[in-house]
């Protein structure tokens, strides 16, 4: 569990990194098929998506959407209910988000963006909220914790 805002922020780091990276090779094999250029696009793609994905994140998506989860969570739900809520709402303020961000890269401000998002968000929610559940939360978590062990960062604003 996140202590104070200085892990909030490496851990919205760590994670926004692996999702914006795992879900941008999942569009670009969505809509090119898949080949050997998957990497390279995603690579190449990934420093403006990550830029925008933890700017949404972190700015919007987590300022609101907790305020949301916790209204959601009540005493008697799990602790993997609570991760599954959680998840839910962050992967639809993100999803919406980005396959908008999406969906304007690729057709611009035309008469195709709606039917566009639509599709992209349809395509992005159906992956995004599993992957979100079942590997990102379990392995950045982990990774996060084995990086820098509970107690180990402080927050002086305090």
């Amino acid at each position: 569990m996140i202590k104070n805002k200085k892990e909030n922020l490496i851990h919205t780091f760590i994670f926004v990194c692996f999702m914006a990276f795992v879900m941008t090779a999942y569009n670009t094999t969505i809509h090119q098929g898949f080949s050997a250029d998957i990497i390279k696009v995603t690579w190449l793609s990934f420093p403006l998506t990550f830029i925008v994905a933890f700017t949404l994140e972190y700015f919007i998506v987590a300022r609101y959407g907790m305020k949301l989860v916790f209204k959601l969570h009540k005493h008697h739900h799990t602790s993997f209910q609570k991760r599954g809520i959680t998840a839910l709402v962050f992967v639809g303020g993100m999803a919406t988000l980005m396959s908008l961000f999406f969906s304007i890269s690729t057709v611009g401000f035309s008469k195709d963006l709606p039917l566009t998002w639509i599709s992209n968000l349809a395509i992005s929610a159906v992956f995004a909220y599993p992957l979100v559940v079942f590997v990102a939360g379990p392995l950045v978590g982990f990774i996060f914790r084995m990086i820098f062990p509970e107690g180990c960062i402080v927050d002086i604003a305090k």
